[in-house]
């Protein structure tokens, strides 16, 4: 399986899991990172962490939260 942090710039995933809890996830829910999602790796931060792009928005995750999120590739002709 892989995460958010093994994604590289350019880079289309769909969400599959959050492994997180309580607040922190409730957090991620509601900014739409939620199962089915499709994101973009926009960036990688300084110390490692990704910023990826979901719809027009830009979300910055540290690196064990991007390691916590589970992701699909997503297929070039959707």
């Amino acid at each position: 399986m892989r995460s958010v942090l093994d994604g590289k710039p350019g880079e289309n995933f769909r969400v599959e899991r959050i492994g997180l809890l309580g607040r922190q996830r409730r957090r991620l829910l509601e900014m739409g990172l939620i199962p089915g999602a499709p994101i973009t790796v926009a960036a990688i931060g300084a110390f490692g962490g990704r910023i990826v792009r979901l719809g027009e928005a830009r979300i910055a995750l540290d690196a064990a939260t991007a390691r916590a999120i589970t992701v699909a590739a997503e297929s070039a002709h959707e």
